[in-house]
């Protein structure tokens, strides 16, 4: 269920609100479990078969979590996020790695016994469960009782397309009163504001340019060939589509949590007025930037063990984080070039001379 389609906007939505407001009024204890049947009806209406694939998720990974805090064995952090990233690279990644192999037949369904029919939203569920389970070992995170991990991992406005959100960003706002806090009506307009203009922008522009650059693309793949006027036609033209959509979608998911009385991050500043590369990557999917920086880059040493650590860390990351974009080479190589980009500029920022360069 799409946030632009008719089964969301004028019936989901609506219906989902009015029950959220009654419980909160009548049966606060149940409004917890209500978001979080609601959040499984929303992911259900797309394939209900990939319902029991996030349910046991959820159940596995909480699992884990609570064997670890009574015995305190990292190793069982360990094999969760393992296991985690396991099924992401079965669903998201087995036809791309069986392509890699000379000779083997990728053109079916079913590549290595599995089907490869991606399950909407598993690469945003899966990080979740690894930013949680990464900072309980840390002893940065609570317990959660199953219901609260179940809404952290699955409420819906976030569940498909992010933002992807730290635990203590939400889980805090949990055992609020939404609807009786002071600014309670504040929060729920500028909910119903965000939700059409992010609508607007999908609708109205996004799609429409899709519509403009996907004939090109289609021609260039087919023929191996396309004018210079319409290479630079869908170039440009996709580069402001994927904007327009992907914020869109992001202003959609910050109305609709804020109409539930939750507040989520924010995942776009501007991004094309950025200086620099480095600053682009602060300000487009910023969610996702500081993912890919806290659990990745830094873990991977980051600019802590010399320049040449530095270097390796960034094309390292870039080059995961261009694979996690889609499971084809040019994805990664999208990330390579991001990775050498971002190098080149550490380069240039340690350049002791040299012309002047814009800040970020």
């Amino acid at each position: 269920m799409l946030f632009n389609s008719f089964a969301f906007l004028p019936v989901f939505l609506p219906a989902a609100l009015l029950l959220h407001w009654g419980c909160e009024r009548l049966c606060p204890q149940w409004r917890l479990p209500l978001l979080v049947g609601l959040s499984f009806v929303f992911y259900g209406y797309w394939d209900w078969r990939y319902v029991p694939l996030l349910a046991v998720s959820i159940l596995v990974n909480w699992t884990f979590a609570t064997w670890f805090l009574r015995n305190g064995r990292g190793v069982l952090i360990v094999i969760a996020i393992v296991a985690n990233l396991a099924v992401l690279a079965a669903f998201k990644y087995a036809g791309f790695f069986a392509s890699l192999v000379p000779g083997l037949d990728t053109t079916g369904s079913v590549v290595f016994g599995i089907n490869a029919a991606l399950p909407l939203g598993i690469s945003f569920f899966t990080f979740h469960h690894i930013m949680y389970l990464t900072d309980l070992k840390a002893g940065k995170a609570p317990r959660l009782d199953l219901t609260r991990y179940a809404l952290y991992i699955a409420f819906f406005p976030q569940l498909l397309a992010g933002p992807l959100v730290r635990w203590r960003e939400i889980v805090p706002q949990f055992d609020e009163r939404p609807y009786l806090r002071a600014d309670a009506a504040e929060r729920f307009a500028r909910g119903l504001m965000l939700l059409p203009i992010g609508l607007a922008k999908k609708v109205f522009i996004g799609d429409p340019l899709a519509d403009y650059v996907n004939p090109v693309f289609a021609a260039a793949a087919k023929t191996g060939s396309v004018t210079t006027l319409e290479a630079w036609q869908a170039t440009l033209g996709f580069t402001f589509q994927i904007y327009f959509d992907f914020s869109g979608y992001t202003d959609m998911a910050l109305g609709i949590a804020l109409m539930f009385g939750l507040v989520l991050p924010q995942n776009f500043a501007v991004p094309y007025r950025a200086a620099s590369l480095q600053d682009f990557w602060r300000r487009w999917h910023m969610t996702l930037s500081r993912f890919l920086r806290d659990y990745l880059y830094i873990r991977l040493g980051g600019n802590r063990h010399g320049l040449s650590m530095q270097l390796a860390a960034l094309f390292a990351t870039m080059t995961l984080g261009g694979l996690w974009h889609g499971a084809g080479l040019t994805f990664v190589a999208w990330g390579v070039v991001h990775g050498v980009g971002l190098g080149a500029g550490v380069l240039w920022r340690r350049c002791p001379a040299g012309p002047s360069r814009p800040r970020s």
